[in-house]
């Protein structure tokens, strides 16, 4: 039997990489019916993505700030400020993202938003792909899924932060962003600030972990309030929370690909492993997508990692997990023995060989040599990955820490980067 589709394209989960895909194809003027679902109800300052761009690019005009000067340090008082000349690292608010890709899908005569729409299982039919929904089927001549999957990780970055407003400035350079401070290790994981002055009174601070397994929410909340008071930062007004846990270096999905389906976002591979940055990483597979569409062509998922980069990060992520208690040393070797174009290169994708070597021998040979022969040990997948929202306050500062993740691709039952951090992820990352 001969059905007529729904849409010729079904994105599912209309996050990040959900709305970064529609909004291209909008601007584009696409004739493709697409339609977009997402369980969300509406859209809300959730999540901060940062990147290190030139002054002018195509996103230029949603950036909230900028700073010239990024900084790792540790709890010892060792310090490292990078600076690259012509870049610096930039931080767009999530709900300007949103506002302006809704607007251009509003405008957009063949494209359709639909939220408050739980997706469920995907099959494939006899003319076209099938998706289940929670208010009834939709039949798509292709699937591009952004929705989160739960899947076993070598270890995971769990976070939360604040927005503060604070009468007295709050003691953080304005020119200069907090990428890893207070630095400290043990046999639990790595643990650092991740702070972004927006100016001298107001503030984005996150507390995070690194560790084999999520962190509970009320823990991280108890620690931050801690980081909070120690910045005297306890009488602040917060004006929004963040926070969420980032898979990094995922268990590869050994499931059989659906025929006209393909997987996007976190889960289809756009987090950096070693870093969890994200935000760029979705916004080039979008242009790829959305011109692949435009031409016709089949859609397209997340390129596979260089076999340089996926090792690398793969023995680094398993040498942290390996020795927990060494973790800020690493970070610390790499932010002191690493040119800032190198390091910089490395964290956003763009490395050289020469940077890898010099990445390499920033680092203590020994535990990354034992790393080569060994397999990747991946945690038990998490039940749920996601830091949910409390019912009522219940930290000192009264700080009401959502459900956001660096998941940057959806809301829906699952934590960016971005940007919120892995190296930070406040976005993220």
């Amino acid at each position: 039997m001969n059905h007529i589709l729904d849409a010729d394209v079904v994105i599912l989960g209309a996050g990040c990489a959900g709305l970064s895909l529609a909004g291209r194809l909008a601007e584009a003027h696409t004739h493709l019916r697409i339609i977009l679902v997402d369980p969300r109800a509406g859209y809300h300052d959730d999540r901060s993505w940062c990147f290190w761009r030139p002054e002018k690019h195509d996103l230029s005009d949603l950036v909230s700030a900028r700073w010239s000067g990024w900084r790792f340090s540790d709890t010892a008082g060792t310090t490292a400020l990078h600076r690259v000349p012509g870049l610096s690292y930039q931080y767009i608010r999530s709900i300007d993202f949103y506002n302006r890709a809704v607007e251009k899908i509003a405008a957009a005569p063949t494209i359709e938003l639909r939220l408050g729409v739980r997706a469920g299982a995907i099959s494939v039919a006899a003319d076209g792909v099938r998706v289940e929904t929670d208010q009834g089927p939709l039949l798509a001549g292709q699937v591009i899924d952004t929705r989160p999957q739960h899947r076993s990780a070598i270890l995971y970055q769990s976070f939360v932060g604040v927005e503060l407003h604070s009468t007295e400035p709050h003691g953080f350079n304005p020119s200069e962003v907090t990428l890893m401070g207070s630095m400290a290790a043990d046999a639990s994981g790595l643990r650092f600030v991740y702070a972004l002055p927006l100016d001298d009174h107001r503030l984005i601070l996150e507390w995070t972990r690194f560790g084999a397994a999520p962190i509970p929410r009320r823990q991280l909340v108890t620690e931050l309030d801690g980081v909070l008071a120690a910045h005297s930062l306890g009488d602040a007004v917060p004006v929004r929370t963040e926070g969420g846990v980032l898979a990094m270096g995922l268990r590869p999905d050994d499931r059989p690909p659906l025929p006209g389906v393909v997987s996007a976002g976190n889960a289809g591979g756009a987090l950096r492993a070693a870093s969890g940055y994200g935000f760029l990483r979705i916004q080039r597979w979008a242009e790829a997508c959305a011109g692949r569409l435009l031409a016709g062509a089949p859609a397209i998922g997340h390129p596979s990692e260089p076999w340089s980069r996926a090792t690398l990060d793969r023995l680094f992520l398993q040498a942290v997990r390996r020795h927990p208690e060494r973790t800020a040393e690493y970070f610390l070797a790499l932010a002191q023995g690493v040119p800032a174009p190198s390091l910089l290169r490395f964290l956003s994708d763009g490395a050289h060989t020469l940077d890898y070597a010099r990445i390499i021998g920033s680092l203590p040979k020994r535990p990354f040599i034992a790393e080569m022969t060994r397999r990747a040990t991946y945690s038990p997948t998490p039940p749920a990955m996601v830091v949910p929202a409390p019912a009522q306050a219940d930290t000192a500062q009264s700080i009401m820490v959502q459900a956001n993740t660096e998941q940057a691709d959806t809301d829906q039952a699952d934590t960016e980067q971005s940007t919120t951090a892995a190296l930070p992820l406040v976005g993220l990352r």
